[in-house]
């Protein structure tokens, strides 16, 4: 249930008339009008956040699995991915839910799977919002379900096992959804790539692979879309989204998702055993205009104009995109702060948002945070505790007008600018 902290302190502040007395109490909420992301794997937007005088708006529980998913949020409802690891008390699986994004009522949840059997994803990142369906890649298959919470279709693209990736949403067209079958290599089994009609989820067209071949998360680009192999054979591959068949192959070793800017395909790459890269080929060509040598990591990069953004082994590093040039970098193992190594960073307005951990004091140790950063200059803003519990583990921020939405193992919350404030505090939370 949505938590009525905001609701019954503001009644209490009216039944004695502070809210309305002047120069003492502000409320002032957002209109949580937008949409994040704007585009799957954009985490961008011209609309502020909150700063960091914030309280939780709302909240709902969670069951708390192993893996906290960014909310999706259009036209006023929050979309929200949920697993549940399988126990001897009860079943696992994973539900969607959609929620008020202003309240937090949920309106409705579907349970998408159901298993006995343990897993260590049941979800693999956030669902997909195409018009009218939501599109989720569970561990029982890809998913088509309208938004009022009827599941449309199921389609199995892989078996049973881990996955080599840890997220892996789909592509969806106006006419195609496209997968992967991500990890069957452990099972002797080829990769295959597979476009399903968006409507029945019948097979519009499959590609096998080779035997020792597995995908990381494939990347749309316009009528085309890459699709990174990474394993004995491993290439980069940029293939025609309406018929399966390859356009470009690029001899790199790839080990994570591929990230586009307007000139540039940009992919982290393996160099030898334990030694990496960033490498950016001409996006009309297989001609590399640069590489730099870059540790591993498993977030997006993020490309703002004329700049892009990736966390690595406790930082986030900003650098040029034209050349790769390292602009500037902030936390690391022997700074106060660390940043998330999966934590994808997130622009709003002028700020940026990311996961981190720092010290806060004898009393709380190191707790994690959402730091907020100056894009350009890395410096700090301030931060954010979304949580008393300062060790739980959040999603990637969303964030529409103001609001901004964290799953974590608590549950799913709505942080919101500070709506009752006097002389410069915060009367909430």
């Amino acid at each position: 249930m949505p938590s009525p902290t905001r609701r019954q302190f503001l009644a209490a502040l009216g039944s004695v008339g502070v809210v309305s007395t002047a120069g003492c109490v502000s409320v002032d909420r957002p209109s949580h009008e937008g949409r994040w992301p704007r585009e799957p794997n954009t985490y961008v937007t011209d609309t502020d956040g909150p700063g960091w005088n914030t309280e939780i708006a709302w909240s709902s529980e969670t069951r708390g699995g192993p893996s906290p998913t960014m909310p999706v949020v259009a036209d006023g409802s929050v979309y929200h991915l949920d697993s549940r690891t399988a126990n001897h008390e009860h079943s696992g699986g994973t539900w969607l839910a959609e929620f008020d994004a202003g309240n937090g009522e949920k309106r409705w949840e579907t349970r998408l799977w159901e298993t006995d059997e343990y897993y260590y994803f049941y979800h693999l990142g956030p669902p997909v919002l195409d018009g009218d369906r939501l599109f989720a890649q569970t561990h029982g298959g890809v998913k088509a379900i309208s938004t009022d919470g009827e599941i449309l279709w199921t389609f199995r693209n892989f078996g049973t096992g881990h996955l080599a990736p840890d997220s892996t949403p789909p592509i969806v067209t106006d006419e195609l959804v496209v997968v992967g079958s991500y990890g069957t290599w452990r099972k002797a089994v080829p990769e295959q790539l597979y476009a399903l009609d968006r409507e029945s989820g019948d097979v519009v067209w499959s590609h096998e692979f080779g035997m020792n071949d597995h995908f990381w998360q494939l990347t749309r680009n316009g009528d085309t879309f890459f699709a990174p192999l990474s394993a004995e054979n491993s290439r980069l591959l940029e293939l025609d989204i309406s018929t399966g068949e390859t356009i470009r192959q690029y001899s790199v070793s790839p080990v994570s998702s591929v990230t586009l800017t307007e000139n540039l395909v940009i992919t982290p790459v393996r160099r030898g055993p334990r030694t990496f890269a960033l490498v950016a080929f001409a996006r009309d060509t297989t001609e590399i205009q640069w590489q730099n040598d870059a540790d591993v990591f498993e977030a997006e990069i993020v490309v703002n104009g004329d700049r892009f953004y990736h966390s690595h082994v406790g930082e986030l590093t900003a650098r040029r995109t034209d050349t790769g040039e390292v602009l500037w970098q902030v936390g690391g193992p022997s700074e106060d702060i660390v940043i998330n190594a999966d934590s994808t960073p997130v622009i709003a307005g002028d700020s940026l948002y990311i996961a981190a951990s720092r010290f806060l004091g004898e009393r709380k140790g190191y707790g994690r945070i959402i730091l907020v950063l100056d894009p350009e200059t890395g410096s700090e803003r301030g931060h954010l505790v979304p949580w008393p519990d300062t060790n739980s583990w959040f999603s990637t921020p969303a964030i529409v007008d103001g609001a901004m939405y964290l799953d974590s193992r608590h549950g799913l919350v709505c942080l919101e600018d500070c709506a009752a404030d006097a002389f410069g505090h915060c009367l909430l939370g």
